[in-house]
């Protein structure tokens, strides 16, 4: 794809003609993203998804890149979020990754953005939906950007293990070679390794699983490596039932005995709080059964 380097774009507004119909995105289409997720935003290495509601009429979009010019006031919905650009080109693309302008909002290179994006009229009968999007450079510092959280975890369903400590890296070596090493009671497990989700609290991880439109999530059951969990030999992992109206509290359970834990949950041959009621004095479920 031919690509520009016009460095500035101030208050430049066109009405689009979308070549496929749907929602907007703001990315790279030569990096392979797939930008989806739910809500007005939602961010990824080299893509931000943004919901242009459901108005059958083309968007009027008005694009800013450089310095920050602030939020302005007047718009229905105002949204931010921090974007990683890992090849220094962002391009304004439509529901088929198809650029729509291509001018490059990654004036700084590669490295982290904040975008922020205005919209009005999304979903307004007889109404063209309104966006303005301003594309700022973060620090420059030099180093590989890390990727910002996405809005959902990895997009990912099934049982999860997500890591939330980086300070016990050869901790963290031994639980993954303990997890490839053992019985297939692990396969439906799938490790979340990113460090965007550094320190992150179980409630906060919950608020970035996917749901469907009756609200079931993605992952009915997350396993979160925490710094407690990478402390210990027997990696004591924190349990925690994302079910829609189930009341579980947390409990940890060691990673010998996870296996069986996922499998018969999976299976519905116990329920979580069958468990968590198995904990030791300690509050760490030890028993294995299969």
């Amino acid at each position: 794809m031919q690509r520009s380097n016009w460095p500035f774009l101030q208050g430049r507004t066109r009405p689009l003609k979308m070549k496929e119909w749907g929602d907007l995105a703001v990315m790279d289409p030569d990096a392979s993203p797939q930008p989806r997720g739910r809500g007005l935003l939602a961010a990824g290495k080299d893509w931000l998804h943004i919901d242009a509601g459901n108005a059958l009429e083309n968007p009027i979009v008005t694009l800013y890149a450089g310095d920050d010019p602030g939020a302005e006031s007047g718009w229905d919905e105002v949204e931010e979020t921090p974007v990683v650009s890992t090849t220094g080109f962002l391009a304004l693309c439509d529901s088929g990754y198809e650029p729509l302008r291509k001018e490059n909002l990654a004036i700084a290179g590669a490295g982290r953005y904040l975008i922020r994006v205005h919209a009005s009229d999304r979903s307004t009968d007889g109404k063209k939906p309104r966006f303005l999007i301003q594309v700022t450079p973060g620090e420059r510092t030099g180093a590989e950007p890390e990727t910002p959280p996405s809005s959902t975890i990895e997009e990912s369903a099934g049982p999860l293990l997500v890591r939330t400590s980086f300070e016990q890296p050869e901790q963290w070596a031994r639980l993954l070679q303990a997890l490839e090493g053992g019985s297939g009671h692990y396969e439906s497990i799938t490790v979340i390794d990113n460090r965007a989700y550094t320190t992150f609290t179980a409630e906060q991880i919950q608020a970035r699983i996917g749901r469907d439109g009756e609200d079931w999530p993605d992952s009915p059951l997350l396993l979160i490596a925490d710094t407690p969990a990478l402390a210990s030999a027997e990696f004591p992992l924190l349990a925690v039932n994302n079910l829609p109206d189930d009341d579980d509290a947390p409990f940890r359970i060691i990673l010998a005995a996870a296996g069986s834990f996922v499998v018969n949950i999976e299976l519905g041959n116990t329920g979580f709080g069958d468990w968590s009621r198995g904990a030791d004095a300690d509050g760490i479920y030890r028993e294995e059964h299969y």
